[in-house]
C-alpha cells in the first residue's frame, strides 16, 4: 500500500474520524489514523498494549500521568501499556496510532 496519509482521512465539523489501515497493510496490530476537529477529545484512555503516536499536521496536546505534551506535526510520543492518557486537538490534527505487541 502506498498512500498520502493526509489524503486518507478527512475533518469533519467537531467530530472524530478514524480509518483502520493494519488489514490493507498486512499488520496484525491496530495501525490506525485519526482526524480529529479543534476542540475534541479522547479522555482518559488506556490499553493493555503500547502506543506510538505520530502527529501528521496540526497540534495535538498529550496528557499523561505525570506530564503535558503540546505536540506539533513531526512529533512522536510513545505511550506505555496501561498508562492513562488524555488528547485534546489544539488545532484541527491528524495523526497516526500504532499499537505496540
Amino acid at each position: 500500500m502506498l498512500a498520502d496519509l493526509l489524503e486518507l482521512v478527512r475533518y469533519h465539523d467537531d467530530q472524530i474520524a478514524s480509518r483502520s489501515l493494519h488489514q490493507s497493510l498486512g499488520f496484525k496490530q491496530s495501525v490506525v489514523l485519526y482526524a480529529m476537529y479543534q476542540g475534541e477529545t479522547i479522555s482518559n484512555e488506556s490499553s493493555p498494549e503500547g502506543k506510538l503516536l505520530l502527529v501528521l499536521e496540526g497540534r495535538l496536546l498529550v496528557s499523561l500521568t505525570d506530564q503535558a505534551h503540546n505536540m506539533k506535526a513531526g512529533g512522536l510520543i510513545s505511550i506505555s501499556a496501561h498508562q492513562s492518557y488524555h488528547l485534546e486537538a489544539a488545532t484541527n490534527c491528524k495523526y497516526l496510532q500504532i499499537e505496540m505487541l
